[in-house]
């Protein structure tokens, strides 16, 4: 199988970077990569513990920089960028590969799922996979992988605070098909438990409104609170 570079950005994530990196133990396929913006919690020495990723420190935070960062530190042929309360699912490497056997496809994400039950979570799930099928927004909590000769054709990430992931996939569907694979990635809802369901859902579609109306990132990134 292709090798792959799962690139994992992350800040404070204590709490789920060891089940994130052991869902990849014995995939040979695989080569993590973790990128850690100044974590103060544990969350480099827990990477270091399980002895399955690299390991690169930076003090300079943000999602762009440090999957830019990972990816140019990796020389597989295939990159997955993956949240580090995301779960793949099952055969999820496998998934990829074979979708990247057409030459046609140059990258892709997959569908979501929230760890959470109840009817709110269900339905934000298969919302968030609707939006990303048929209005083609994308965000990094539903795996997005591609091709490295596409990634470095883009340009890569760009430097954006917020909407880097939709502004990423959004340029790489110039290059190519850009393929939903019809099996979903297990995301954390800590999001919406914190900031509440509803409220969070309207409050990213009026940051999504605001920056397509050319808010500037820094701007946005201001009123958008990142839960990790």
């Amino acid at each position: 199988m292709l090798s792959i570079n799962v690139v994992i950005p992350v800040l404070n994530e204590s709490g789920n970077i060891i089940q994130c990196l052991e869902q990849f133990r014995g995939a040979t396929s695989a080569d993590l990569v973790v990128v850690d913006g100044g974590s103060e919690d544990g969350t480099r020495d827990q990477v270091s513990g399980t002895g399955l990723a690299t390991l690169i420190q930076t003090d300079t935070r943000g999602r762009a920089r440090q999957m830019n960062r990972g990816a140019r530190a990796s020389e597989g042929e295939i990159l997955l960028f993956l949240h580090a309360d995301t779960l793949l699912p099952e055969q999820g490497l496998e998934l990829i590969a074979a979708s990247l056997e057409d030459p046609a496809v140059v990258g892709g994400r997959f569908e979501l799922e929230l760890a959470a039950a109840g009817w709110r979570f269900r339905v934000i799930s298969k919302a968030s996979t609707w939006r990303s099928r048929f209005l083609g927004i994308t965000y990094g909590d539903q795996g997005i992988f591609c091709r490295r000769s596409v990634f470095d054709s883009v340009g890569g990430f760009p430097d954006l605070e917020i909407f880097e992931d939709s502004e990423f996939c959004r340029l790489m569907k110039k290059e190519g098909r850009f393929i939903l694979i019809d099996s979903p990635v297990r995301c954390s809802a800590r999001r919406w438990r914190r900031s509440g369901v509803w409220r969070t859902v309207l409050w990213m579609w009026i940051l999504r409104i605001l920056f397509e109306f050319s808010v500037s990132d820094k701007r946005l990134s201001q009123w958008y609170r990142n839960v990790r």
